[in-house]
């Protein structure tokens, strides 16, 4: 079955390459295997369509900077010459150095893994016999540890919020569920009525990967939802069956709830720059400080690795003297008894 889909791809590749000769043609059929790579990626793989349209971003920064720098051979009818066949790690590598110049790190490291992922696609596909990504290794950097606000601070953000107006409303009910769920901004504004197990306490949440999960509601972000869904009004017919909803009746955008979040930072007073991923931070900082085991809080995030829920939440210094005092035989400077 695989081998069928290699020799499939491959007519197709061919194909694309006779249809796109000339200097146009090389332009065209770059951009139409990266459309193949990319329709892979959204119906074989369900990624994002937020992480998508990154890879799409790092591809066609890689793609320019690969024409600009690099004289490579027209591509002819011959499946291994085409443009895309012709890269090397030293131009890959070229590549990530001029990054590093004007992209962080983590920034960097992301377009080294859609390369990645886009070289073991035209393998696994289109017969790419040498995968010149294979061997880069991402640039070191250090791991930020996202902001964190204090329970004294979620509690005054979550009191702030004045009005009763529906917008008023629909801002309280998403913050609420922000920290009492630990939501992701995408899953946010990806809720729909379907997601929703009210009678349950517990909504349904799409991640990463369309991979999903239930995750318990909390009774005062299920009063905060209920009073916005009682002043809700009509959506438009585009915006499906969004429980979010903008000024207009569409589905509400990242982009306004990562706004909508930092203006109500600021009008607090926060010193710190609140983001959605702070609220996500928060949650799960704040469960662990309180005694809940780590697996479990891998699972309300919807973390595949428990390494990756160990980066989100970290323990204060002041929590860990306590603990050690608290536990520790010596920690008070007692003498050792000896039998």
């Amino acid at each position: 079955m695989v081998e069928e889909n290699v020799e499939k791809n491959k007519k197709i590749t061919c194909k694309i390459l006779i249809e796109g000769r000339g200097s146009r043609g090389k332009r065209f059929f770059m951009v139409k295997l990266r459309s193949l790579f990319l329709r892979h990626l959204e119906s074989e793989r369900q990624l994002s369509p937020h992480t998508i349209r990154a890879y799409a971003s790092d591809l066609e920064q890689c793609h320019s900077f690969l024409l600009e720098n690099y004289a490579f051979a027209d591509p002819d009818s011959s499946f291994e010459e085409t443009l895309w066949f012709q890269v090397r790690e030293s131009h890959l590598q070229s590549f990530i150095r001029a990054r590093m110049q004007l992209d962080g790190a983590t920034t960097v490291s992301r377009k080294l893994v859609a390369i990645k992922t886009f070289f073991v696609y035209l393998g696994s596909r289109h017969g790419l016999s040498e995968n010149p990504a294979a061997l880069l290794r991402a640039p070191r950097h250090r791991r930020r540890l996202p902001v964190c606000l204090e329970e004294e601070e979620v509690a005054r953000l979550l009191s702030s919020i004045p009005g009763q107006d529906e917008l008023k409303l629909r801002d309280c009910a998403i913050l609420e569920l922000m920290y009492a769920c630990g939501l992701r901004v995408s899953e946010v504004v990806g809720l729909d009525f379907a997601c929703l197990r009210v009678n349950d306490g517990v909504i349904r949440v799409r991640g990463k990967g369309r991979k999903e999960r239930m995750v318990p509601l909390g009774q005062i972000a299920l009063r905060a939802l209920e009073k916005y869904l009682a002043r809700r009004g009509k959506a438009r017919p585009d915006a499906g069956e969004a429980v979010f909803l903008n000024s207009r009746g569409g589905r509400l955008t990242s982009r306004s709830v990562s706004g909508m979040v930092k203006r109500y930072g600021l009008e607090i007073g926060l010193r710190k720059p609140l983001t959605p991923h702070a609220m996500r931070h928060s949650f799960a900082t704040h469960l662990l400080q309180n005694g809940a085991d780590l697996r479990a809080i891998q699972e309300l995030l919807g973390h595949s690795s428990l390494s990756t829920t160990q980066r989100y939440t970290h323990v204060d210094v002041k929590r860990l003297l306590e603990v050690y005092d608290r536990a520790h035989p010596l920690a008070k400077g007692e003498e050792r008894k000896l039998e």
